[in-house]
């Protein structure tokens, strides 16, 4: 690791750390354990993140972190509790920190971090937001206008992506905003080799299946793909009706090509789906930015995205990975016909290469504005 000296004066980090699961709590807890390296850290979560009945999936903490506590952190927050707001507001101004990081991803937040970053300002401290999302998917207006609500309480903001620059400034104008790429997860275990070959070229489409994901693009490629020897794993919990997407699968005679694991993925069973692959597809119709490819990268793993938002940004093309234009299931399927599982392998060279750049402490030092 980077040896870095210290800063004397605090900074806070709040946020959704393990056992919390998902994206966004991967992240955070990353971030947290690369800036408690480089700087005085103060970090706090969450006693509660969502309600069991706004949560869509089985629970919104992994089961294999079961009752683990982050070292470091402070479990103080709940989500649809303002009296936990105000005690972990009169916490932080006791101790006074010189900045605060937090990340913004859903207008869920929208009553706590926009009292807290309020609250904040008017204490002078300055307020970091670290923007996953800036525009939700599938956004409305009204998403957009709570949204600048929050984010106008900011002193200056990183994004992973161009994409999500250019979407803050139509928001704030003035905003001082850094980029800075997502970096590689690379807390993800080795895999054991669990998992046997199905067939010559194997793919994956990992994650939580949500509308935008243009997963139905990715199975409409399959059935026009001309090549037999393709096998498709379809890993994540879905946010939506599975049964309209098994039913298409057998429709279209599909079920022996198309594997379905519709649940979440612990970090072992990630690490074997990723090590099976040949390559990773990311068929989104949407996009800002995308975790996913941060774990096919530190597997060292190809992967396809679609040109949009800010995917096209983290893909060498033909080098670490395959751009291809988005709804158009052909061109997806005479891309994945051009492969094999040799080509995928020799890639892994110039992916190696792409991810010494894509480091936390990097984005710490970012954040920390070195």
């Amino acid at each position: 690791m980077k040896q870095t000296t210290k800063d004397s004066a605090p900074v806070l980090l709040v946020g959704p750390v393990l056992p919390y699961r998902g994206g966004i709590a991967q992240h955070t807890t990353m971030l947290h354990r690369a800036m408690r390296e480089m700087t005085d850290l103060r970090t706090i979560s969450f006693s509660r993140q969502y309600p069991a009945w706004l949560f869509p999936g089985e629970s919104d903490r992994d089961p294999a972190y079961e009752g683990h506590r982050e070292t470091g952190v402070e479990y103080l927050i709940d989500s649809v509790d303002p009296r936990t707001w105000r005690k972990a507001m009169a916490s932080i101004i006791a101790h006074p920190p010189r900045q605060v990081i937090i990340p913004w991803w859903t207008i869920f937040w929208t009553p706590c971090f926009g009292y807290l970053s309020k609250r904040l300002r008017a204490h002078g401290i300055d307020v970091i937001f670290f923007c996953h999302n800036v525009i939700e998917h599938e956004s409305a207006a009204w998403k957009q206008w709570l949204t600048r609500q929050v984010l106008k309480n900011g002193t200056r903001f990183v994004v992973h992506t161009q994409e999500d620059a250019t979407n803050l400034r139509r928001f704030l104008p003035d905003a001082e905003v850094a980029v800075q790429p997502h970096p590689i997860y690379d807390q993800f275990p080795t895999a054991r080799g669990k998992l046997p070959r199905r067939r010559a070229l194997e793919l994956l489409f990992y994650g939580f299946v949500r509308p935008y994901k243009g997963l139905d693009i990715l199975i409409e490629a399959m059935r026009v793909l001309r090549r037999q020897d393709v096998q498709l794993t379809i890993a994540g919990e879905f946010w939506e009706d599975e049964a309209p997407v098994r039913e298409r699968i057998t429709r279209l005679g599909l079920e022996d090509r198309i594997e379905l694991r519709p649940h979440y993925h612990t970090e072992e069973e990630t690490a074997e789906l990723f090590a099976r692959a040949d390559v990773v597809i990311l068929p989104y119709r949407s996009a800002t930015g995308s975790g996913v490819v941060p774990i096919a990268y530190h597997y060292e793993k190809p992967v396809i995205v679609t040109r949009v938002g800010g995917l096209p940004d983290v893909v060498r093309d033909g080098k670490t990975g395959f751009i291809v234009p988005p709804n158009d299931p052909h061109a997806l399927a005479d891309k994945i016909g051009t492969l094999t599982a040799e080509m995928c392998h020799d890639m892994r060279p110039q992916i190696r290469d792409l991810k010494r750049s894509l480091t936390w402490e990097r984005l710490a030092e970012v954040l920390l504005n070195r």
